[in-house]
């Protein structure tokens, strides 16, 4: 059995720890708070000058982990399950992107207080669009004719909520500001606007409020200022139908 020379056994030794070094996952952060804490961070493994981004992790400025994804091979391809979480460290979302690389698959979305966002039967559950970093901003709860639409701001707080039925809107629909107040409230029946119509400002109090009947505006509408006294109306009877969409 021939023995390896020292020199030779530096080498090997060098050796594997490049390739160790290669393979281990580390960390690089991409962006940061400006108090320094790290905003979104890259897992990365190979070498420095080319190297493979196998995960990441965005934050919220309280240290709280707001999403963690996989990915794998080179391009990068996302993989495996995606998680997002809520701001006190509840769980939002988790999605499996091992087989969907767009949008993932068998969803499960969560309230802030750890509740299901649709409580019947479920068909399936959807994420038809991301946002900008890739949280699920488009939500699809699917049940025979119906799909329960929820639309998401990139913290996950709601942005809107409505019903489709056979993909025509129908029933109630709501929007709402980032803060959580609604922005506007509206009622649809087969993709037409119908009965009230409400419009907040940011503070809660009405804009401006008035009927639906068949996509067009009816009856008295009315218009408030910052502090919600009634500054204007418009009798939409009497003006010209067509004006009045």
């Amino acid at each position: 059995m021939k023995l390896l020379s020292r020199p030779s056994i530096l080498v090997l030794l060098v050796s594997v720890l490049l390739v160790t070094s290669c393979n281990r996952v580390r960390e690089e952060v991409i962006q940061s708070y400006p108090s320094g804490k790290p905003l979104l961070v890259f897992l990365v493994k190979g070498s420095k000058k080319a190297p493979i981004r196998v995960g990441e992790r965005m934050y919220y400025e309280n240290g709280q982990l707001q999403f963690e994804k996989k990915f794998t091979g080179r391009p990068e391809k996302p993989d495996g399950i995606w998680n997002y979480y809520f701001d006190n460290g509840q769980l939002f979302a988790s999605g499996d992107f091992s087989k969907n690389r767009e949008f993932g698959d068998n969803w499960v979305f969560l309230n802030r207080n750890g509740g299901p966002y649709y409580d019947g039967k479920l068909d399936s559950v959807l994420v038809t669009d991301m946002g900008t970093f890739g949280t699920p901003s488009t939500v699809a709860f699917c049940s025979g004719r119906h799909q329960d639409i929820i639309q998401f701001y990139s913290n996950y707080t709601v942005r809107s909520t409505e019903r489709l039925t056979d993909g025509v809107r129908n029933g109630h629909v709501i929007f709402y500001f980032p803060n959580g107040n609604p922005q506007v409230e509206a009622d649809f029946v087969d993709g037409l606007e119908e009965g009230p119509y409400i419009v907040y400002r940011q503070t809660g109090i009405p804009f401006y409020q008035g009927s639906y009947h068949a996509g067009q505006r009816v009856g008295v509408w009315e218009f408030y200022d910052e502090e919600g006294n009634l500054v204007n109306t418009i009798d939409y009877s009497k003006s010209d139908p067509q004006k009045n969409k």
